[in-house]
């Protein structure tokens, strides 16, 4: 059947969808709950969505007294959602025996689906298959609905499958030997799916360095370390680690010409970052601001300057640190950009844990840290308004 006579959806990268070849997407705010209850029924077409799943997706914190009000008018607003966007009359929900149906005469076909089913066996895997899978594959699934559990769940999943494929492909490729398809193999991937481990990043940086394009690889480390390191984690991953001892290895060679290529690698480190990481404070590896300190300390004895370490952390208009995970994340979010763009570009800072910031201060005694907690409080109540602050504890290190 054409696509003229079928419903598509697409939510795999992004969520869409069309009817007779128009964009016909109900609602356009993605925080919308209605929203939440049509994805989680066009990923449940064949087996129904739970009633339970629901409650405990969409209604966790609400009164139980008012659930069943909630759902009825949860669907009703669904319903009207489908009307409205010019989908065809009879494509609506109904429940049976407390599961919720998407229904339609017109065939309803999703990405997901197609990605699933192109899957193939083990015995039937092939270099063609494999990359027929993969071309369905065009990114993970709904992520602006990220936090939603049950659809984060189905998320990983789905991502696993897509990195088994990889995995089976890169294989096929090892086999043949054939380093420049893996390269390219690999570098389509980690522009497609994230990583939380950046298992697939660091398999393209050893792929860049087994075809000689060390420079490539090198940029492709750090890139990979800097997004790491935004994201708010301590430890490096171990695959990025062993990157790192790799590309150090790939330095050691008598040709004058590769060692002036790896200092201007190391010079040049920081020639991706945008203007607005430059001009901010630097944001580094718990471990590497460890190592920043060690560093300072062992110079005050002859610097005679004064440095400050400092806590930052996020508490509640009560003055108690914050609990709750969604918050913590939004706020702590804040944070981070409220310190990077209140301190100097010779300062640098390091998140300690889910609320709180390491800071080092070189140069600065504690009557100017305190002027610069001020500043940081000043721009993160800017940022996230008064519902939440920042209490501070510092440290000389000018005397310990």
């Amino acid at each position: 059947m054409s696509e003229q006579g079928m419903i598509q959806i697409d939510m795999l990268g992004g969520f869409g969808v069309t009817y007779g070849g128009k964009d016909v997407t109900p609602g356009r705010n993605a925080g919308a709950k209605f929203l939440s209850f049509l994805q989680m029924l066009l990923l449940s077409l064949s087996d129904g969505l739970s009633r339970e799943d629901v409650v405990h997706t969409l209604f966790a914190d609400a009164d139980v007294a008012n659930i069943s009000n909630s759902l009825n008018n949860l669907v009703y607003q669904t319903r009207k959602q489908l009307e409205r966007a010019g989908l065809p009359a009879d494509t609506t929900i109904r429940k049976k025996k407390d599961r919720y149906y998407l229904v339609s005469a017109v065939p309803v076909s999703t990405d997901v689906d197609l990605f699933l089913q192109s899957i193939p066996a083990p015995e039937k895997a092939s270099e063609d298959t494999l990359r027929q899978t993969l071309s369905l594959y065009s990114g993970d699934l709904l992520p602006g609905t990220k936090g939603i559990e049950w659809i984060d769940e189905r998320r990983v999943s789905l991502a696993d499958a897509y990195k088994q494929a990889i995995a089976d492909l890169a294989a096929i490729y090892r086999k043949k030997g054939d380093a420049r398809k893996l390269t390219e193999l690999y570098a389509q991937a980690v522009q497609i799916t994230s990583d939380e481990e950046a298992l697939l990043d660091a398999a393209l940086i050893r792929s860049l360095i087994d075809i000689g394009d060390t420079h490539a690889a090198f940029r492709h480390y750090d890139r990979t370390l800097r997004s790491f390191q935004s994201r708010g984690r301590g430890r490096i991953p171990e695959a990025l680690e062993e990157c790192a001892r790799l590309l150090s290895l790939t330095g050691n060679s008598a040709d004058p010409v590769n060692l002036r290529s790896s200092l201007r690698d190391v010079v040049d480190i920081d020639a991706e970052e945008t203007e607005a990481e430059k001009n901010g404070a630097f944001y580094c590896n718990y471990p590497s601001f460890i190592d920043a300190v060690k560093l300072l300390r062992r110079n005050l004895p002859r610097d005679h300057r004064p440095a400050t370490l400092m806590l930052l952390t996020l508490v509640d208009y009560e003055g108690k640190p914050l609990s709750m995970k969604r918050k913590q994340e939004q706020y702590s979010r804040e944070l981070h950009l409220a310190i990077h763009s209140a301190l100097r570009i010779g300062d640098s800072f390091t998140r300690h844990d889910e609320i709180s910031f390491l800071v080092l201060l070189p140069g600065a005694d504690e009557d100017n840290a305190v002027t610069i907690y001020n500043r940081i409080a000043r721009k993160l109540k800017e940022k996230a308004g008064s519902n939440t602050a920042v209490r501070y504890r510092m440290l000389s290190l000018n005397a310990v």
